[in-house]
């Protein structure tokens, strides 16, 4: 697995990210565990989780995988978007609802559709030590590497009570790093305004670029670690023009050595790598067949030929004709 240097940890970690937002909805314990041990097995370091994703249930099951590994792996978590309380209706349905989502492979290979609600109430400075003391309960561990902030505003990360507190509850070692993860403004007002934030997670793909834009707004002193999510969001938009027009894309895309039967995914992800070379790029897969591709796409370098073929083909290819 190819590594990537974090400062503000002082630690490499694995290029490649696993996303943790189905696990306990989608995705039953039992399978989250078996694909969490297998990632794990593949060299895959960086464990990405919320209080709010699976149901309110990834952080516990997390928890059970860490047991004797925790010192081998990076946890981010994060404050912001409350856990849920399940109704019993819900918990009664969601075998049914696990049933569903294994009809749906690209669910569980790429990103759970509706993981990421947004957030519209503003974040209140008293109430990050107790939701980070309840993470640390559900994760079984006395820190944790990496704190986000859930979907925040650009008030939210530039707040100075927000800012203070974080910066407190760095001092006491309950977490090592703080990032921000939401939309780009969010990440830009926090990166100009606190030195505090050292980690930027950002949703990215060829056809919505946001880490070119973060990096623009920002001068070299002050770029973040960039860690990216939503890789598989266009895999529809992608498949259907490599399909397209007799299948003149596909043919191209195939001459860089891309072909059947994860074309399109294998694309989107090397390209995460590309425009992403020395962060993270998290992925949900909870598939073994998705993880065993994930991983070995992680394994090389990444390609400098991605990029601009899909500047030159794809993006165009994409662009309404009239």
């Amino acid at each position: 697995m190819r590594t990537v240097f974090v400062s503000c940890l002082d630690r490499h970690v694995s290029a490649l990210g696993f996303g943790c937002g189905p696990l306990g909805s989608y995705v039953s314990a039992p399978q989250g565990l078996r694909a969490l041990e297998l990632a794990f097995e593949r060299g895959v370091s960086w464990y990405d989780v919320a209080p709010s994703y699976g149901d309110g249930e990834s952080e516990e099951i997390l928890g059970r995988f860490l047991a004797g590994r925790r010192e081998r792996v990076v946890i981010c978590t994060k404050f912001g978007i409350p856990r849920p309380v399940l109704s019993p209706i819900k918990r009664l349905t969601r075998p049914f609802v696990r049933a569903f989502a294994r009809t749906l492979p690209r669910l569980l290979g790429g990103e759970a559709k509706g993981r990421r609600g947004a957030n519209r109430q503003r974040l209140h400075a008293g109430d990050i030590e107790s939701s980070v003391t309840e993470s640390l309960r559900r994760l079984r561990t006395d820190y944790i590497d990496v704190l986000a902030l859930h979907e925040p505003s650009p008030q939210d990360c530039t707040n100075e009570d927000i800012v203070s507190e974080l910066s407190r509850l760095a001092g006491k070692g309950y977490i090592r790093a703080v990032a921000i993860a939401g939309p780009p403004e969010a990440a830009i007002a926090g990166m100009r305004t606190a030195a505090i934030y050292k980690i930027a997670q950002l949703s990215d793909s060829p056809f919505a670029p946001v880490i070119a834009r973060v990096k623009s707004s920002l001068g070299e002193d002050t770029l973040p670690f960039f860690v990216t999510h939503s890789v598989f969001g266009a895999h529809d938009l992608l498949a259907r023009l490599l399909i397209g027009d007799g299948g003149r894309l596909g043919s191209l895309a195939s001459q860089l050595a891309y072909g059947p039967p994860f074309m399109a995914s294998e694309m989107l992800l090397d390209h995460a790598f590309a425009v992403n070379p020395e962060g993270v790029v998290l992925v949900s897969m909870f598939n073994q067949a998705h993880i065993n591709m994930n991983c070995a796409r992680a394994v090389r370098a990444p390609r400098k030929d991605i990029a601009p073929f899909m500047q030159k083909f794809v993006l165009p290819a994409a662009l309404p004709r009239f």
